[in-house]
């Protein structure tokens, strides 16, 4: 027999504050739902249960209608609406707080009240526990989960149990972007495990066998997207089924005795560790730890036996107490995160910036900072200031250094390595290379008549005749010192130059050949 199984839950009032809901309140919602309950079969229900979780009010219906199903919805729906109405005429904190739609659309996702509801052939003998939290996001169930399905060292079942080892299908959802995805275990464990690493914006939905049966289905609304501001924390709700090929009842019940910290707690904005508590219990003003509670069923043709109190023994006291000693630890830490959630995160994100454009309004440059340029971006060459950078000997003030300009210092005495041209000394722009080297490329000589820039005119000299470099004059030792040779003064027009040439096998060139000179007439 195919049964349905939806639980349904929201927030429509509390007593005093974010507590619990009042008697008044659960009877309104009884009042509708339990009509519904007929055993010849022909009310739309074939049994429900009615309790709470902190200030969060759940209805546990089987049926056998299907999942999204508009009558299921509608009734559950229009119980909560009655006790709104009930929390307004008792003046109730937080009145229908979770309704966030005026008039139902057929389907309560998206509309507020958090959904866990799944369909599968009923086993002689089916067990199920559901999770109820309060003062939490969807993303607290994503460690418990994990230790259920994945983590061998809290669940000894993934490796005896046959079907269990052979790993199971998780859907996980960008709650974000509405997207979601299918993980296969055991191959996409890594992908699942950077997934869950922010369980603020991924969230198990689903978990199945490799043969398609549904062992866990759990809500993911986030009502700040529904509602765009804060409107309470989502306080999510979950069904898993147990024993047999799935875990045992006490291997689920177990992932939740590491009160491991959670996003919630008061005005939703910090993180806390999670606290398994006794059914129906309110939620605590001890800055309102989150807290989760365990109903375990059996059920046979969909009618329910029980629900046993999953975290009502005293071990789970003990439990308790590490939930509290955590809590009390990072709550002496303050608003200082991770005390808090990140500015992202925080469900009272208006005032919050409200307080930082205090801060931003006093906020200036700091002296010598470029603002505009972000860490790790290059600077703006615009932007840079002359004097950055030391100027390369003949670099005109403000220009840039041409590639290959730098100069490279040698040890005096060292031979350049073969197959590699001897270094020059570098000269200042306008200067004439002396004499035996080569001149440097991109470097023109003075013209006739023009004055080196710099440079005052010099008294006539006479003039020298060039003579070729013998070989030995050829090889000249590097040296780091630049020398400046005065530019030769521009030449006199002779009519008549006689040159002698110097003796075969003279090396110097500093001899002053004999000149001769004619007078026109």
């Amino acid at each position: 027999m195919k049964i349905t199984v939806t639980v349904i839950k929201a927030d429509v009032g509390g007593i005093g504050g974010h507590t619990r809901p009042s008697d008044g309140l659960l009877n309104a919602v009884r009042n509708l739902v339990k009509p519904q309950v007929r055993k010849d079969g022909k009310g739309l229900l074939i049994d429900s249960y009615i309790g709470y979780c902190g200030d969060d009010i759940h209805i546990v219906m089987t049926h056998t209608k299907g999942v999204n199903n508009s009558q299921v919805h509608g009734l559950a729906w229009r119980a909560f609406e009655a006790a709104t109405r009930v929390a307004k005429s008792e003046g109730l904190y937080g009145a229908g707080q979770d309704l966030l739609k005026d008039s139902f659309s057929g389907n309560v996702k998206g509309m507020g009240p958090g959904v866990a509801e799944m369909t599968f052939d009923e086993r002689p003998n089916e067990a199920f526990t559901i999770y109820a939290a309060d003062k939490t996001e969807p993303g607290a169930f994503n460690y418990p989960f994990y230790r259920m399905f994945v983590d061998a060292l809290s669940n000894t079942g993934l490796i005896v149990n046959q079907n269990l080892a052979r790993g199971v299908r998780i859907a996980v959802m960008d709650v974000e972007k509405g997207k979601i995805a299918t993980l296969e275990m055991w191959q996409d464990k890594p992908t699942l495990e950077a997934a869950l690493m922010y369980p603020g914006r991924y969230v198990i939905s689903t978990v199945s066998t490799k043969d398609n049966q549904p062992i866990l289905a759990a809500s993911t609304d986030r009502l700040h997207n529904i509602a765009g501001t804060y409107v309470g924390k989502d306080d999510p709700i979950c069904i898993v089924r147990t024993q047999k090929d799935f875990p045992a009842t006490e291997e689920a019940g177990a992932a939740f005795n590491n009160p491991h910290l959670v996003a919630g707690n008061t005005r939703g904005s910090h993180h806390m560790p999670l606290m398994p508590v006794k059914i129906n219990s309110p939620a605590s003003i001890n800055y309102a730890i989150p807290i989760v509670s365990a109903l375990v069923f059996s059920m046979h043709n969909g009618i329910l036996t029980g629900p046993i109190d999953g975290f009502g023994t005293e071990d789970w006291d003990y439990v308790r107490n590490v939930a509290m000693r955590r809590a009390v630890a990072i709550r002496s830490q303050g608003f200082v995160h991770p005390a808090t959630l990140v500015p992202d995160e925080l469900e009272y994100g208006v005032g919050y910036k409200a307080r930082m454009s205090v801060l931003w309004g006093k906020m200036r440059p700091i002296p010598g900072s470029n603002p505009n340029v972000k860490p790790g971006q290059k600077q703006n060459p615009g932007n840079k200031q002359h004097g950055n950078r030391p100027q390369q000997q003949g670099q005109r003030p403000g220009q840039k250094p041409q590639q290959g300009n730098r100069p490279q210092q040698q040890k005096q005495g060292q031979h350049p390595q073969q197959g590699q041209r001897p270094q020059q000394k570098q000269q200042h722009q306008g200067n004439r290379p002396q004499q035996g080297q080569p001149r440097p490329q991109g470097q023109r000589p003075p013209q006739n008549g023009q004055r080196p820039q710099g440079q005052h005119p010099q008294q006539k000299q006479p003039s020298k005749p060039q003579t070729a470099p013998s070989t030995i004059e050829k090889i000249v030792k590097p040296s780091t010192e630049v020398k400046v040779k005065k530019p030769r003064a521009p030449r006199k027009k002779k009519t008549e130059t006689a040159t002698t040439k110097p003796a075969e096998g003279t090396v110097s060139t500093t001899a002053t050949p004999k000149t001769e000179t004619s007078t026109s007439s």
